[in-house]
């Protein structure tokens, strides 16, 4: 079993957002998006898709929300993929808003046990719907300045109690979620992940 070191940052952000991870391949591509989501802080609540030396891998729901050329994600796991030091992988969160996650495989080392476990990142996560990264840096903006003419807007937003923590970055809070999910992997290592408009229906 191969354990592979991660750094992964939201591509485009003027401010500093990216995690340090750890995890071995005997998870599956599905599970690994869910990692994903637990380490960056999204609330796994909208399409996503991995690309991986040219190919694209998805939650296929088996209706018009599928792309053409896109594989089942729940098919694959880590360590049916040759990685190397080095190499980057792509996860878009969110086809609206479309974030974009670079990742780059900084260590492979062999593992006795499957494990995952955050070491240390940078930023807090957007908040979902802010409307991709321009959209999330605009709403800091206005709530930042009094004089901006949406400022009374974002104040009056539902997110607005996100906003002033945006460096933010809780690592023990990040890795009991992990151990909490971990502990799910090892129960149910067969089961499918739930779709993600099962999860906000």
């Amino acid at each position: 079993m191969r354990q592979l070191q991660i750094k992964i940052s939201l591509a485009n952000s003027h401010i500093p957002i990216w995690r340090r991870f750890q995890i071995t391949d005997d998870y599956r591509l599905d599970r690994f998006h869910q990692v994903i989501q637990i380490v960056m802080g999204w609330w796994n609540s909208h399409l996503h898709e991995f690309e991986i030396g040219g190919r694209r891998f998805s939650m296929l729901l088996n209706d018009d929300l599928d792309l053409p050329g896109t594989e089942d994600e729940t098919r694959f796991y880590l360590k049916n993929f040759p990685f190397e030091i080095g190499q980057q992988l792509n996860y878009l969160y969110d086809f609206g808003d479309n974030w974009l996650h670079h990742l780059v495989i900084e260590s492979i080392t062999e593992s006795k046990k499957s494990a995952i476990k955050c070491l240390e990142g940078s930023g807090r996560c957007p908040f979902e719907d802010a409307g991709g990264i321009g959209g999330y840096e605009f709403a800091l903006q206005a709530e930042k300045d009094p004089n901006h003419p949406q400022h009374t807007q974002y104040l009056g937003d539902r997110w607005i109690d996100e906003l002033p923590d945006y460096t933010l970055f809780d690592l023990k809070e990040v890795n009991r979620e992990l151990h909490k999910f971990s502990l799910w992997q090892n129960k149910h290592p067969r089961k499918k992940s739930t779709p993600w408009h099962q999860l906000i229906g």
